[in-house]
């Protein structure tokens, strides 16, 4: 069973709040730096080619066990931050996506009551820290830098980040190394790491920082930018059925730059109890078929793109 905390939610804010005032500048800065960072990442460039989109291949290490005699609780809280489509996103006044369907099969596999408790972003890891959520489901990539302060779950998707960039510009920019050039200005989003990528590996290229995806977007629409680097996801949201683009103005260069694991945080001490148990249900989600449907259901466009292996690489195993 699942359900939205909106007033729970609200609480929870005032309660974080109060609680700030009384926590070390370093503490937040650590917590914060833990988790943040979106994981929330055309026929002109290359040919492509639709994918079934599928969940990284079941890792070879024994099959993953909740410790006898540890019970569920009644009510799991999971921290969210529902503008993240097709991951985590709000429709008609309710969250839906991959990560709200998948908490709703391990509220069932669980005997639990998953309650979604929306929030900003970069809430999450403070709301984790101080038992305000159980568990972050947000699209969160597993970094090692995350994982000094939160344990995480076996991965349940493997994406990359991607760029976009406007049609018109592909013969300009479908090279792999044409933003890595004086001159070109690639956008970003503040603290992703799309940022981090582009600050190591485009040192050449004027990067420029935006506080969303959505405005980093919006400026490559407006020729504010050349291309904006972000994780697949949005590229599937722009390509696929999620904010359409009947123009098709913008195009996809479908190389993945990176690659990266998502996953669910929970609590470092939580990690052999709550975490094995959360192991335990997606490794039967994933024998079972569930989590193949609940992929196939909102990711409706993957793409790898085709070509030398050197120019153009396939996107990595799901």
């Amino acid at each position: 069973m699942i359900s939205i905390g909106t007033s729970e939610a609200g609480r929870l804010s005032a309660t974080r709040h109060a609680a700030r005032a009384a926590r070390t500048r370093a503490g937040r800065a650590a917590a914060l730096a833990a988790l943040l960072a979106c994981a929330r990442t055309s026929a002109a460039e290359t040919a492509a080619a639709p994918a079934v989109p599928a969940a990284p291949a079941a890792p070879e290490a024994a099959a993953p066990v909740a410790p006898a005699g540890w019970r569920a609780p009644a009510e799991l809280k999971v921290g969210i931050t529902p503008n993240y489509p097709p991951l985590a996103f709000e429709r008609d006044g309710k969250i839906v996506g991959v990560e709200p369907d998948l908490a709703e099969a391990l509220g069932k596999q669980l005997g639990s009551k998953l309650v979604l408790v929306p929030l900003a972003w970069e809430d999450l890891p403070d709301a984790l820290a101080a038992h305000e959520v159980d568990v972050v489901m947000s699209g969160v990539s597993v970094t090692e830098r995350r994982k000094r302060t939160a344990a995480f779950t076996r991965p349940y998707l493997t994406v990359g980040q991607m760029v976009l960039v406007r049609t018109e510009d592909l013969a300009r920019l479908g090279a792999p190394d044409a933003l890595d050039r004086t001159g070109v200005r690639v956008g970003v989003q503040r603290l992703t790491t799309g940022a981090a990528y582009a600050r190591t590996e485009l040192p050449k290229a004027t990067i420029v920082e935006f506080g969303s995806a959505d405005s980093g977007i919006e400026a490559l629409r407006e020729k504010r930018i050349d291309a904006f680097v972000h994780d697949a996801p949005t590229v599937w949201r722009l390509t696929g059925r999620f904010d359409s683009d009947p123009s098709r103005a913008l195009a996809g260069l479908y190389r993945p730059l990176t690659k990266e694991e998502l996953a669910w945080a929970v609590r470092k001490d939580e990690a052999g109890t709550l975490g094995a148990a959360l192991d335990a249900a997606l490794e039967k989600m994933r024998s079972d078929g569930t989590l193949e449907q609940v992929l196939d259901r909102w990711i409706t466009v993957r793409k790898v793109a085709i070509g030398p292996p050197e120019l153009a690489p396939s996107a990595p195993a799901r």
